[in-house]
């Protein structure tokens, strides 16, 4: 019975996809499966690119030799099975323990294991002998020195190229680059494509716009928009969300570059801890960054069918004035639909076309039977109308807005970490100095405890300045009711893109300026806006009035009408 073979082939960076090594691994793999005899198909030829034998990547969770070696374990290959690799240390790199280790697994599990470079047999439920593992154990003891000797000298040229880097240098690193620059052969000084540059902003301006990723994405492979995906395999595949998501997010855009590192046996990179700003070419304007961050968070909570379409224009806003859960949106008709119903007097099937939309907010908690008794059901379109016209009034009123307070706040903790960091990086040179005299534990404990708090503290300094730089860049109430009013007319066009837009610009529009909206059992609908002193009141049959009540030190009195504090 002919065996059926795999192929494994891999190479350490993603620089080295630009090369032949994976198509030369896997055509004299074929060669040789050809040579012996063994069962040949496509399917099973096993390709992990840009995965590192020396930190163990290829044999961490998510690779193809993991899998492999899972199925091995399995016993899935006991009736018989052959992996064909170039050289062992195309498994692994990590010394001699592993790689016997390695193939004793494999063996042992019905895996014939053939290495085409050094003609070498290692056959499944056979005993390796003496002669073999000896010059098993010396070639993944040279292939390790070699791999530690390279990784040493890699992260000492690294380490020197990021040192430059923040004295200023702004040569490019490597050859790859950031999708929207080049680099000049000659200085090695980066430079900005600038039709790229303009696809990166245009996917800004449509995101700012109210367009999701996936509009994003038809819209750049419909109009054929070359993709800048590396390596011949991933060119032809388009555009895709994954990819906006780190254009959107990239803070490289702003110019910043953030050394990463991927530790030993890791799957994802991580933080070297140091940022460089205006490394690369910015060609981005912080402010439209900032809106961008903003607006994701914003639309974190998105999903269903109302987000499509945008019908419910306070979604995630509506809250429960006796639970505190959120109001669901409940469509009954649409307008223009043929809806069915049965005649009162004799019971007859009728029909009729709904000429408006009927949709209410009932809680949620109460419409699934769980521990709400708030039944009542608030008519949405009524609801809808009436908070419009208030905002609308209200956007006409240069005073009902005051300036945020959140960017004086944060100034505020940035101001109280930073003297917090002042004060231990004081003390831990203090003790440092006085374990310099003589050794107490209890003080070398005590300078311990304050560097991890030194550390904690420098790490919410960058949150909090990210989270400033983000204050910096959100639009002020004064451009959110600006931007309700130049929407208005178009929250009913019958364009239906119009109209999508005009209501996902409104919808963000009003999460920022409403701060809470609650809806109790006797169908009133009670708001308070961010930034101002008023709040609306909605009575059940869509009458509004404006409430305005401030404490002798400004501080509000008013609270939204919640049953269950009652």
């Amino acid at each position: 019975m002919t065996q059926p073979a795999w192929i494994y082939a891999r190479f350490s960076s993603m620089e080295q996809s630009k090369g032949h090594s994976l198509e030369r691994q896997l055509t004299e793999g074929r060669a040789l499966i050809e040579r012996m005899g063994w069962e040949h198909s496509p399917n099973r030829e096993l390709a992990d690119e840009g995965k590192s034998a020396y930190t163990g990547g290829n044999r961490s969770e998510g690779s193809l030799l993991f899998d492999f070696e899972q199925k091995a374990r399995e016993g899935l290959f006991h009736n018989g099975a052959v992996l064909a690799v170039e050289n062992l240390d195309r498994l692994t790199r990590q010394g001699y323990e592993q790689a016997v280790d390695l193939l004793r697994l494999l063996t042992t599990n019905g895996v014939t294991v053939a290495t085409w470079h050094d003609n070498q047999i290692y056959e499944a439920g056979k005993r390796i002998d003496m002669m073999k593992v000896m010059s098993i154990i010396l070639k993944a003891e040279l292939a390790r020195e070699e791999s530690e000797k390279k990784s040493i000298r890699i992260r000492a040229s690294w380490s020197k190229k990021i040192e430059d880097a923040q004295n200023g240098d702004k040569r490019a690193m490597t050859k790859t680059l950031l999708a929207w620059l080049k680099r000049d052969d000659e200085t090695l000084l980066m430079s900005v494509i600038p039709e790229r540059a303009a696809v990166v902003n245009e996917i800004y301006d449509w995101y700012i716009s109210g367009r999701g990723l996936p509009w994003i994405v038809q819209r750049l492979n419909v109009r054929k928009e070359p993709s800048w995906a590396i390596g011949a395999r991933n060119k032809g595949q388009g555009w895709n969300t994954a990819y906006l998501h780190k254009i959107l997010t990239n803070r490289a855009v702003l110019g910043e570059f953030e050394p990463m590192s991927r530790p030993r046996a890791a799957l994802h990179e991580v933080t070297k801890g140091i940022v460089i700003p205006d490394y690369f070419p910015k060609i981005v304007s912080a402010e439209k960054f900032n809106q961008v961050q903003q607006l994701r968070a914003q639309r974190s909570s998105w999903g269903g069918q109302a987000t499509k379409t945008m019908n419910n224009l306070m979604s995630g806003l509506a809250k429960c004035a006796t639970c505190g859960g959120n109001m669901y949106f409940e469509s009954q008709q649409k307008a223009g639909r043929t809806t069915g119903h049965k005649s009162r007097l004799d019971g007859r099937p009728l029909t009729y076309l709904a000429k408006t939309d009927r949709s209410y907010y009932r809680c949620n908690s109460a419409r699934r039977g769980h521990t709400c008794t708030n039944k009542t059901r608030i008519r949405y379109e009524m609801l809808e109308g009436a908070i419009l016209d208030c905002m609308f009034d209200l956007a006409m009123k240069d005073t009902t807005f005051k300036p945020s307070d959140a960017e004086a706040k944060l100034n505020l903790s940035i101001g109280e970490i930073q003297r917090s960091i002042t004060l231990k990086q004081d003390q831990i040179k203090q003790g440092s100095d006085n374990l310099l005299e003589f050794f107490s534990k209890s003080l070398a404990q005590r300078v311990a405890q304050l560097e991890a708090g030194l550390e904690a503290d420098e790490a919410q300094l960058a949150t909090l300045t990210k989270q400033l730089e983000i204050e910096r860049g959100a639009l002020r109430p004064e451009e959110d009711s600006s931007l309700l009013l130049a929407a208005r007319n178009a929250l009913n066009s019958e364009d239906k893109e119009d109209r999508y837009l005009a209501r996902v610009q409104t919808h963000q529009s009003l999460t920022r300026l409403i701060d809470q909206m609650y809806c109790n059992s006797r169908g009133e609908t009670n708001i308070t806006l961010n930034n101002s002193d008023v709040q609306i009141h909605i009575a059940p049959d869509g009458r509004t009035s404006l409430l305005v009540h401030e404490g002798p030190d400004g501080e509000r009195e008013w609270n939204p009408d919640h049953e269950a504090a009652e």
